[in-house]
């Protein structure tokens, strides 16, 4: 059985805090307009490296970290361990160009929240976004028709709005 990481409660009058990590701008500029376009969301900074992204998380105490894999200076892996050391209360998003399975065990293993591919950066990096802060086990969003997967697939986006081909899933449940 799988237990829930403990997220701390988002107050209704405040919106998930977020911060996002990539060293592309034109990919923190897309993401960052994504998630503005919510209200439940702000984004609180950018940060261009791993090492970056720690020292804005520490300052900033964000809900969520975005994370790209592949920065300069201090791999995103590298990022997450120490954000979800010294704050164990912020959830950690993956947003990769790389969907390999091995890139997206080692995030799970680290205990990443959610595994976005970059081709997926809008609704699905919100909903990814929204299970990770609710504490629902490991996501993953990619394309259906890549390599067979591990994880079930459930209904986080209704069948209707999915394109041909997304799909939404959680790792099983240990034993």
């Amino acid at each position: 059985m799988t237990t829930k990481t403990q997220f701390q409660a988002h107050p209704p009058d405040r919106p998930v805090r977020i911060l996002i990590a990539d060293d592309f701008p034109a990919i923190r500029k897309v993401v960052r307009f994504t998630l503005e376009k919510d209200p439940h969301f702000e984004v609180c900074g950018e940060a261009v490296d791993g090492a970056k992204a720690i020292e804005e998380a520490q300052r900033l105490k964000p809900d969520v970290v975005i994370l790209n894999i592949s920065m300069p200076v201090l791999n995103g892996y590298e990022a997450a361990r120490k954000i979800g050391s010294d704050l164990p209360g912020t959830a950690i998003v993956i947003l990769s160009g790389n969907a390999d399975r091995r890139f997206i065990e080692e995030a799970k293993k680290i205990g990443v929240q959610a595994y976005v591919a970059k081709n997926e950066a809008g609704k699905g990096l919100v909903n990814a976004i929204n299970a990770a802060v609710l504490g629902d086990d490991f996501v993953l969003l990619t394309w259906a028709q890549r390599q067979p997967s591990p994880y079930k697939v459930v209904n986080l986006i209704p069948p209707q709005l999915l394109p041909c081909g997304l799909s939404v899933q959680f790792a099983p449940e240990s034993t």
